[in-house]
Parts: structure tokens; C-alpha cells; sequence
């Protein structure tokens, strides 16, 4: 059967722009290597700007009494902190939630799922795309990739790439005494930690490390722990005092933080497959939503013959580059710097004198409400 739409990638940003789409009378069929519910490593915190949308593609979301986040802390392992409140602030809430309820509208609404397949090529005729999967052909007018950071379909980089440093990331939902309201970023050497609330009275524990820290205590998360996060006593006593409600982290590998094109002749990217957030700005998922918006509006006005395809590619390329190549290059830039203890507690310092300073890098890595 031939789609409308054929979206590679069912996460948050692929979820999101089929339902967006379905619910204006397209077909639309997702392709995902996996199925749902599941946890992925993520640290669960989305800005406000982002929830009247979320609302919209999935009434559900209201059902859930979720933590509204509207202050922020920032630690380095020599006791010295900073804290400011959040202008727009955020919510949490799990991936594993989330994307349970953006299927369940998305598959109600009738969008059509291959789940635990995997595409393995794709091919084009300048008119009808096709995906070639392990479970059979599908074709399709328009093709989106929202394959994430890892895939095994080529997404094209920019002439500037990564910078050579592979990350790990490693996730632990826990119950313990804090504030609700408050998330927190706790450096270490070679990484730094994550923690906010989410639904049910838990929170996210998420930390992202350079794997040579991993390496050097060969390979074991505990003595990783240990060896590393325990540097900052605000992380010693968070792993001390919290109950652990996963038996083990999920944990992700190779993680890079790369700058891609959004728009191909072959597709149209959206979310990490169009280039990664530093999980430090916490604004990774919002980005993802923001973007299934922008691209599923510029979807409508082609297929209503309102714009061209090569108007639809430029609409599409002017907004990722304006929105989101200055938010990503910021990012990989403080995902550096937080690496080091001693710039942690310099910039630190300077959050403490110049207060302001540090109000404008957080809004230069979240956008306006849509």
C-alpha cells in the first residue's frame, strides 16, 4: 500500500508528527525497529514551551498529575552551587510514559505501525519512496527520518562533525525526599548527573560520562559510580539514601553530539536524526516536538498544493538552521566544558556574580511556547 507519509523512527519526534499529520487527514505509516512501552535512557525533564502542543496531539497527557519544574541547581564536586529559578520552567514526565500514550493516540487515530522492523534501505524516484524493510516494501509520497542518534540508514553530517569524544549514558528511575520543583545538575570529573521529579512520586537519575571514565574502571558501572560520581557529595548522598526502582540502569552507548543536514533529496529529518542536544540544556525532547510541528505543517501546505516540494525542503532547512544550529552548537560547547571540575566551579562563579549571565544561556536553549 502506498502513504501519504512513511516515518522511519518511532520515538518521540516520529510519534508525534504521525498523529500531528494523521489528525489532518493523511495516511501515515510509521516504521519501528522496536515496540512500546519501553525505557530509554533520556533525562525526562520537557520545557513548558512544549506542553500546550503535547496537549493537543495527546489529550491523555492530562490525566497525569505531573511535577511542574520551575527552579534549577547546579553543583561541582568542591561544594560550590548555583540556583536560579526557570522563567518558563518544564515538566516531568518518563519516556516510557510518554511514548506509551502518544502510540496509543497514534494508533487509534489510525496510523499504520511495523513495529520490531527494521528498514534497511531506501530508494526514490524524484515522486514515490520507498522503504525497504525485513518484513516487506512500503512506498510512500514524502519520507521523514526520525531514526534518532543511532541508525543503520546513512543520515548525511555537516562538514563539521564530532569532536572525537564518545559518551556513555546511564539512567535510574528512584524514590527519595527532594523538592519537586527543582532539577538539578550535579558535575563530576567526566560528566555530570541529572535529577528531577517525573510522575508517581519519582524521579530520573541520568548522568552522561566520557567513556574513557568508564574504561579506566573496566567497564563497571558501580565502580564508575564510585570512583567517579562520589567526587560530588550531592551525588554521593543521592546514591546512598534513594530507592533504586529499576534492578539495573538502562544504559546507551556512543553517544555524539552531531550536527546534520535536515532536509535530503530522500527525506526529511526531525528530532536526534537531525542533529543531537547536549542532554546538559535538558531541552532534547522538546526540540524533537518542536520540530514534528514545524515539519507537519509544511507537510500540510504541499500536500494542499499550497507550496512546492523545493518550497517545502527550504521552509523546513531555514527553520532547523535558525531554531536549532546555534541551541546545538551552545550545547556540545558546555557538554565540554562541564567534563572539567575546575570550569564547573569557574563557571559557577561567574552564574553567582553575574546572575544574568547565566539566565541567558538557559533561554538561548529553550524557545517560545507553540
Amino acid at each position: 500500500m502506498k502513504y501519504d507519509i512513511a516515518i522511519i523512527g518511532g520515538g518521540l519526534a516520529g510519534l508525534s508528527l504521525s498523529i500531528d499529520l494523521k489528525k489532518r487527514g493523511y495516511t501515515v505509516a510509521v516504521v519501528e525497529k522496536g515496540n512500546y512501552p519501553r525505557h530509554k535512557v533520556c533525562g525526562e525533564y520537557i520545557s513548558m514551551e512544549s506542553y500546550n502542543y503535547l496537549q493537543r496531539i495527546c489529550p491523555a497527557l492530562t490525566a497525569h498529575k505531573l511535577p511542574v519544574i520551575r527552579n534549577f541547581k547546579l553543583t561541582s564536586g568542591n561544594n560550590k552551587e548555583f540556583t536560579t529559578s526557570l522563567d518558563l520552567g518544564g515538566f516531568g514526565i518518563s519516556r516510557y510514559l510518554l511514548e506509551d500514550m502518544l502510540f496509543n493516540e497514534a494508533e487509534k487515530l489510525g496510523v499504520v505501525f511495523m513495529l520490531n522492523t527494521k528498514a534497511q534501505d531506501i530508494s526514490s524516484d524524484g515522486k514515490e519512496h520507498v522503504v525497504k524493510t525485513n518484513k516487506g516494501d512500503i512506498s510512500a509520497s514524502l519520507l521523514c527520518n526520525a531514526t534518532g542518534r543511532k541508525s543503520n540508514l546513512k543520515t548525511p553530517n555537516k562538514t563539521e562533525t564530532s569532536n572525537g569524544v564518545n559518551y556513555v549514558g546511564i539512567k535510574y528511575h528512584v524514590k527519595l525526599k527532594r523538592n519537586a520543583d527543582l532539577i538539578e545538575i550535579h558535575n563530576f570529573p567526566g560528566g555530570y548527573c541529572g535529577i528531577s521529579n517525573i510522575e508517581e512520586d519519582k524521579a530520573c537519575l541520568c548522568y552522561i560520562v566520557n567513556s574513557k571514565n568508564l574504561n579506566r574502571v573496566n567497564n563497571s558501572i558501580p565502580e564508575l559510580e564510585k570512583t567517579w560520581l562520589f567526587k560530588n557529595k550531592n551525588l554521593q548522598k543521592i546514591f546512598t539514601t534513594a530507592e533504586f526502582v529499576f534492578t539495573e540502569p538502562v544504559t546507551v552507548s556512543g553517544i555524539n553530539f552531531l550536527i546534520k543536514e535536515p532536509v535530503t533529496d530522500d527525506a526529511f529529518f526531525l528530532g536526534d536524526a537531525a542533529g543531537s542536544m547536549a542532554p546538559i540544556v535538558g531541552n532534547g525532547m522538546s526540540m524533537g516536538l518542536r520540530s514534528a510541528w514545524v515539519l507537519a505543517n509544511n507537510i500540510d501546505q504541499y500536500l494542499a498544493g499550497k507550496i512546492t516540494k523545493p518550497e517545502l525542503a527550504a521552509n523546513y532547512k531555514s527553520f532547523w538552521e535558525k531554531e536549532f544550529s546555534s541551541r546545538i552548537k551552545l550545547s556540545r560547547y558546555l557538554q565540554k566544558l562541564s567534563e572539567y571540575s575546575f570550569l564547573t566551579k569557574l563557571t559557577i562563579g561567574l552564574f553567582n556574580v553575574f546572575p544574568a549571565l547565566a539566565n541567558g544561556v538557559i533561554k538561548q536553549t529553550h524557545g517560545k511556547p507553540f
